[in-house]
């Protein structure tokens, strides 16, 4: 298992999620790939002592090799336990695409400070496909440009990224995607689908309902 520092400069979206940010690495290893958050659940509701004003959470997770987050401490607590508590619960159901050496997926600690803000949610009804490769996404993406159903293409590609959610999302809070993505997501109109965009290190083409 390897160990990485890394620092960003994030914010979690209290009614919401996690945005996307910027990122510094120390002494990291050139063949190695970080772990790159992609999707998130929202965070509980802060108490209303913190509700009025940003605070910060430190916070060291272990990422396992399919992405999923196995372990989560909060390293820099709030000061109120029950909402350090709810908070780990909810980021533990977040989803990374792993780490990779030598373009392999590998488990990876990482140790991450982000700011706690609020944000109103903007729910959109999506469906979305998740592919591991951009040859794959291209080859989705020229079928639903050439008419292809989207739900029906998004369950020929369902095998290429296991466990990761691809088909029919229903109504989400666009703020669990990264930045780049909700840009992408509020460019389009109904019945309207992205092209394909990086996911970490997945690809995933989005359709607005």
């Amino acid at each position: 298992m390897f160990r990485l520092r890394l620092f960003q400069c994030l914010l979690l979206i209290t009614a919401s999620l996690l945005t996307a940010g910027c990122a510094s690495f120390e002494n990291i290893d050139s063949r190695i790939t970080p772990p790159t958050v992609i999707e998130k659940v929202p965070l509980p509701t802060p108490p209303a002592e913190l509700a009025t004003r940003d605070f910060y959470i430190k916070m060291e997770m272990l990422i396992s090799k399919d992405g999923t987050v196995r372990h989560v401490v909060l390293t820099r607590s709030t000061g109120d336990a029950e909402w350090d508590s709810a908070a780990v619960q909810r980021i533990m159901m977040w989803k990374f695409s792993p780490a990779l050496l030598d373009n392999k997926p590998i488990q990876m600690r990482i140790i991450q400070t982000a700011r706690v803000v609020s944000s109103q949610p903007v729910v959109m009804d999506l469906s979305e496909i998740i592919v591991g490769t951009y040859a794959e996404a291209d080859s989705a993406y020229r079928l639903i440009r050439e008419g292809k159903d989207f739900d029906s293409t998004a369950s020929m590609f369902r095998s290429s990224v296991p466990g990761m959610p691809s088909g029919h999302l229903g109504e989400v809070d666009i703020h669990r995607f990264q930045s780049e993505i909700q840009d992408e997501l509020l460019a389009l109109k109904q019945g309207e689908f992205t092209h394909p965009l990086p996911l970490g290190s997945y690809f995933a083409i989005f359709k607005r309902h």
